[in-house]
């Protein structure tokens, strides 16, 4: 499948910028913006069938602790490009037996050994890996938002790998 220079949901892809687009056009009313307007409904508790669209290395800002935050974008057809988001960390024993887990399940090769999750993360080893995301609905702010409960992996491994 061609890669799309113009996908603003893949990070990876670049907007050409000498081309006029019809956005460098575009005004919005912000008097008519309804400000409440919905987001995204939270999507049913279930499997999901996923890619990973991005890692990224940071610090929690609640705790100061290292970890990994993973971007799952889902291929399921009811629900394709919808982004879902988990966060293992890495300071104690716990969170990376949830990492580990995590990378056994999406990237079996690199669950072993050493392994420098800043490197992991900027590489982008894991970015385009398939797999299965478990989510559940939670109230965040007042909104029913998906929660990633846990990462499986994918049903059939060769299934996303030749799109």
């Amino acid at each position: 499948m061609a890669e799309d220079k113009n996908d603003f949901l893949n990070p990876d892809a670049q907007v050409s910028m000498g081309e006029e687009t019809e956005a460098d056009g575009m005004v919005i009313d912000l008097d008519e913006v309804d400000e409440s307007a919905p987001t995204f409904e939270a999507m049913p508790p279930g499997v999901y069938d996923c890619v990973v669209d991005n890692t990224d290395f940071g610090m929690s800002q609640r705790s100061g602790n290292p970890m990994i935050t993973w971007v799952f974008r889902v291929v399921d057809p009811q629900y394709e490009n919808r982004l879902l988001f988990y966060h293992t960390t890495l300071h104690d024993k716990r969170g990376q037996s949830q990492f580990k887990r995590t990378l056994a399940r999406v990237v079996p090769d690199a669950a072993k050994g050493k392994l420098i999750p800043k490197q992991f993360a900027e590489e982008g080893t894991a970015i385009g890996m398939p797999c299965r995301v478990k989510v559940n609905v939670r109230p965040y702010e007042g909104q029913k938002r998906n929660n990633v409960k846990e990462v499986l992996p994918p049903a059939d491994a060769g299934q996303f790998l030749d799109e």
